[in-house]
């Protein structure tokens, strides 16, 4: 028994320095590389990683979002703008190496309006809006720089893909011939949008009698609309659904 104590020991160091000694000139060192398809990169949008590793035989990929995979050459998709610090493992037979990198996400500055009657918190369903760029359109209703959108059952509308600069709203509901719902004397010109994101603001609408849909003279005073945010806009929604 002490005779095979002694010779397994010895056999096991004599085949681990001869596999060491043979594997090294087969198995050289890992060299890992990527790089990324394109110069700008957006949301919703897929991104292409292309390996250039040497030596490895499997991958680990973090991409910076809580996302990973193990694929070579993986696509990915971001959902949120931001700068993320992707990293790439790459594993041969006899060492690793982990390979970082940057990846920049952008995304179209958007406006999400959320349209409630005033004094309310219930949101107007039917309800056409329309962006103008300057005071002067908006109060004559000339040049108007999107397309009218109308309210669904939640009392929102989104437009995409807009200039990071300050918006003035035209919101309003027909009610006869006599009578409309609009945002006249309630509030109507954004801030300057935050550039590359979702803009949430709150439009409010109260019953105006007049046989035109704009009543004569100038407002002195712009009047800012309510910015909001995604939270919140789902909260009024849920809880009008809930009535």
């Amino acid at each position: 028994m002490k005779t095979l104590k002694i010779i397994i020991p010895v056999m096991l160091i004599f085949a681990l320095n001869g596999c060491i000694i043979d594997r090294s000139p087969d198995y050289p060192d890992v060299n890992a590389c990527f790089s990324v398809s394109g110069t700008t990169h957006s949301m919703n949008e897929p991104v292409y990683f292309v390996n250039c590793s040497q030596g490895a035989v499997s991958y680990e990929w973090s991409f910076g979002d809580g996302f990973t995979s193990n694929q070579k050459s993986p696509a990915h998709t971001y959902t949120e703008t931001g700068t993320y610090q992707v990293s790439m493992t790459a594993t041969g037979y006899d060492s690793y190496e982990t390979f970082t990198d940057a990846v920049t996400i952008s995304g179209s500055t958007d406006l999400d309006i959320l349209v409630m009657y005033a004094g309310t918190e219930d949101p107007v369903s039917n309800c056409d809006v329309q962006l103008y760029g300057n005071e002067t359109d908006w109060q004559n209703l000339t040049n108007p720089v999107s397309d009218i959108l109308t309210t669904g059952t939640n009392g929102l509308v989104y437009f995409a893909d807009l200039l990071p600069i300050e918006y003035y709203i035209d919101a309003y509901r027909f009610v006869s011939d006599t009578s409309y719902y609009s945002n006249y004397y309630q509030g109507y010109a954004t801030l300057a949008l935050d550039e590359n994101q979702i803009n949430y603001y709150n439009i409010y609408v109260e019953l105006l009698y007049n046989t035109k849909k704009r009543h004569d003279g100038k407002i002195i005073d712009i009047k800012r609309i309510e910015k909001s945010t995604k939270e919140e806009h789902n909260r009024i929604i849920e809880a009008f659904l809930e009535k």
